[in-house]
């Protein structure tokens, strides 16, 4: 019980009640060390859980909010302090003056396009702050998004986990994190936590935004699980420019959303910053049709790089010069790709393995395999079959892993993907790379395993994954396999 007046930690003395959600109490308190305002969480423990699951919910709330102390970015409300205090931890917030943008609507109605793109905008740089850390939020919804009085827009009151391992521990614990209305359907139906599951609640808020309603008005969880299993939401009906953007985020399947820097490009666009409305595909399209044994995400990622156009015979490959002078060329599989866009070219293997990669991406490598050496500036980038065709591709991530011995080795996700599965980590490079960010995609296509290994330094991650998706995107193996 929380009592106005109350001193908690011997150093934050209880003012008022801000806000009360399901599983937590915000409090607005006195920091008597530091003589600011703070607001102050306490998360309540849910019901019906044994002792032994509520330790487990102890700590892994305490250690995940942890996490948040690093994340300092102007849209992000920053987490000062963790507590252990009674029954329950407190988390220490920055107080921001403000309304929530649910508050927002419930007082004024829907917002305008141009408005709510806006707030999405700062919404998104929020979210690749938290991705920047290799944490994810897992509730956004309007009532966590705050207007603040000096115009500021800003993340606040992350969920209890908030990073894939987190998820799973309280998951096994019977608690699934977040409002249902806002949650992803993957994080609902296989409880999988991913960067791409915070783009659909991003979605389903600006859904919100812009209609006066989520995107599935619903009772109870039960009926929103049979909602996402079933259908897809209606467009907004007042979404206007935003409704491409809205039904893009709002995909099904997590690869099939776009990127954020699409995102960034289309809400752009609204609100009149030059943005290349190419970035994403029109709102009535499908999700990409699948080929045998992947689903693509080609159609969204390639309107990062421009609509590739299709040509008639390609006799060679056609890419820029070697450091060495002499042109690289391979034969031709029996379809010819598309043209690449400027700064790409498409590398052929002797053996017919296609893929697209940047200009400035030098090849080495056997017949089975492609390797792109890396650089401070540059990532590396290794494709490889797969000898372990188990259908069990996590066992065959978990399997690497166990071996590895990298310096200030960190797992972010591991993950279970409807073509595959993907291995998410950081590590300290022994060079002058410093903190590195590395991504193994295992791809089911046509029978066959295929791995792709991506690492970069840190600071470049958001930046280049894009590229990577694009990569992925254009793979082609062998007739052969």
């Amino acid at each position: 019980m929380v009592t106005v007046g109350q001193l908690v930690a011997g150093r934050y003395r209880v003012l008022h009640p801000l806000a009360e959600g399901g599983m937590s109490h915000v409090w607005l308190a006195h920091d008597e060390v530091d003589d600011i305002p703070v607001a102050i969480k306490k998360c309540a423990l849910p019901a019906g859980l044994t002792p032994d699951e509520e330790d487990v919910f102890r700590v892994w709330t305490a250690r995940e909010a942890r996490s948040f102390v690093l994340v300092d970015h102007p849209n992000v409300v920053r987490t000062l302090d963790v507590l252990h205090e009674d029954d329950a931890p407190w988390i220490v917030m920055e107080f921001v003056a403000s309304r929530s943008l649910q508050q927002v609507l419930d007082e004024s109605g829907p917002l305008p396009p141009a408005r709510v793109a806006g707030i999405g905008l700062a919404v998104l740089e929020g979210l690749l702050a938290v991705r920047r850390a290799g944490l994810l939020h897992l509730d956004v919804k309007p009532s966590n998004v705050l207007i603040a009085d000096d115009g500021r827009v800003m993340l606040s009151d992350f969920g209890p986990a908030v990073t894939a391992e987190g998820v799973r521990a309280l998951a096994g614990v019977g608690i699934v994190l977040g409002s249902p209305k806002y949650l992803a359907p993957e994080r609902l139906l296989d409880g999988l936590a991913l960067p791409e599951s915070d783009l659909w609640s991003l979605g389903a808020t600006l859904y919100h935004a812009v209609d006066g309603r989520p995107p599935f008005v619903r009772a109870t969880t039960a009926e929103t699980l049979r909602a996402l299993t079933d259908e897809t939401p209606e467009p907004p009906r007042q979404a206007g420019p935003l409704t491409e953007v809205i039904v893009a985020l709002l995909r099904r399947v997590p690869s099939a959303r776009p990127e954020p820097p699409m995102v960034e490009h289309a809400l752009r666009a609204v609100i009149g910053q030059p943005a290349d409305r190419r970035g994403l595909p029109p709102a009535a399209a499908p999700p990409v049709p699948a080929e045998p044994g992947r689903k693509r995400r080609i159609a969204v990622a390639a309107a990062l790089i421009g609509v590739l156009i299709a040509v008639g015979a390609v006799v060679g490959l056609v890419r820029p010069e070697d450091r060495a002078g002499s042109p690289a060329v391979a034969s031709p599989p029996s379809a010819a790709p598309p043209a690449a866009p400027a700064g790409w070219y498409w590398y052929i293997s002797p053996v017919g393995l296609r893929v697209m990669l940047p200009a400035e991406f030098p090849v080495s490598g056997g017949v089975f395999g492609v390797s792109v050496a890396g650089s401070a500036t540059r990532p590396h980038l290794e494709i490889s079959t797969v000898a372990d065709q188990s259908a069990n591709l996590l066992e065959t991530l978990t399997t690497t892993e166990g071996s590895v011995g990298m310096l200030d080795y960190r797992r972010l996700r591991m993950a279970q993907l409807p073509d595959g599965a993907e291995w998410e980590y950081t590590y300290r490079s022994g060079g002058l790379l410093g903190d590195m960010h590395a991504l193994q995609r295992l791809v089911i296509l046509d029978g066959h395993v295929y791995r792709f290994e991506w690492e970069v330094p840190a600071r470049s991650w958001v930046s280049e994954l894009s590229r990577f998706n694009m990569i992925v995107d254009s793979f082609q193996p062998s007739s052969g396999g």
